[in-house]
């Protein structure tokens, strides 16, 4: 996949955007945001395949209608009064905007939902193969159709860069931001004196990344002035020893660029700078376990809508 170029109003309009969906993200617990985003991601895919059946076939074949009858009750009406049934796939997603995810729109998180889902790396790799199939079909039409299940597998094994499947891709992400709530968890540490790692934490590393315990143990303990270096070295740990095989098959920036834009990040880091502050205005209270400073960081929303 290329990576667009966008010119300076495109990259201001994107700016706006991206800034009104960090707010309305931040406006929803995430399990409740990630619920529905896994579905949005999941209902994308249906509206491309069918879509793609669509412009293959000119008009809606019937066993195409009858998924669409049952899946989305109400919308092949609507499309059979219409005169261009080509039309379907342009009309399919704002119904499901609409029916589907209505209650975020009423909630108003919608704008969110969609800003996310459409960047998910799962979603790129549908819209890749939504335009392979349109050209591609256009010139030779397949021997078989594929069904929607066939198509979302043929879609995730996109190429997003070089040799790298979009399913790689993102599985990768989330292994990545797995560890990046680790290294958030662990911030306050870092911006302490020298300190002795605490037993729960030695634990709790010891059991989910033990090779990061020795390293973590050094770091804090280090007499850096500037006590943000070593917190850096430790996304460089990560970098290391949670992406090595991207780093070594040359595409750990495609990870780093979808991990980025990922609305878990996102919540993340919003929620971690408040919790550090915290932390350096308390510097007595405990460090909380693992589970517990998670379990804040889904369930943290912020009440301005400013």
């Amino acid at each position: 996949m290329k990576t667009a170029k966008f010119t300076k109003l495109e990259r201001r309009v994107g700016d706006i955007a991206s800034r009104r969906a960090r707010r309305r993200l931040m406006q929803v617990p995430w399990d409740r945001f990630h619920k529905a985003y896994e579905e949005y991601i999941r209902w994308q895919a249906f509206v491309l395949w069918a879509r793609a059946i669509v412009e293959l076939e000119g008009t809606v074949p019937s066993w195409l209608d009858a998924i669409l009858r049952k899946r989305c009750p109400g919308f092949t009406e609507e499309v059979d009064r219409s005169d261009e049934p080509k039309l379907l796939g342009f009309h399919l997603l704002p119904w499901v905007h609409n029916r589907v995810f209505g209650f975020a729109e009423q909630e108003g998180w919608l704008d969110a939902l969609v800003f996310y889902g459409f960047r998910d790396t799962r979603s790129q790799g549908y819209w890749t193969y939504w335009e392979h199939c349109e050209c591609e079909w256009r010139k030779r039409r397949p021997a078989l159709v594929p069904t929607f299940v066939q198509w979302k597998r043929l879609a995730l094994n996109c190429k997003l860069q070089d040799d790298v499947s979009c399913a790689e891709v993102a599985i990768a992400v989330e292994k990545y931001l797995d560890f990046e709530a680790f290294a958030y968890w662990l911030r306050p540490l870092f911006q302490m004196p020298t300190i002795q790692l605490p037993a729960h934490v030695a634990f709790e590393l010891g059991r989910k990344f033990p090779s990061l315990l020795e390293f973590v143990s050094r770091e804090i303990s280090a007499p850096y002035k500037d006590k943000s270096r070593s917190w850096q070295c430790l996304f460089h740990w990560g970098k290391d020893h949670v992406l090595s095989r991207a780093i070594e098959q040359g595409w750990l920036d495609c990870i780093l660029r979808q991990a980025r834009i990922h609305p878990r990040h996102v919540r993340m880091v919003d929620y971690a700078r408040l919790w550090c502050r915290s932390r350096v205005e308390n510097p007595t209270s405990p460090h909380p376990p693992f589970g517990e400073w998670r379990r804040g960081a889904e369930s943290y929303v912020r009440t301005s809508r400013k």
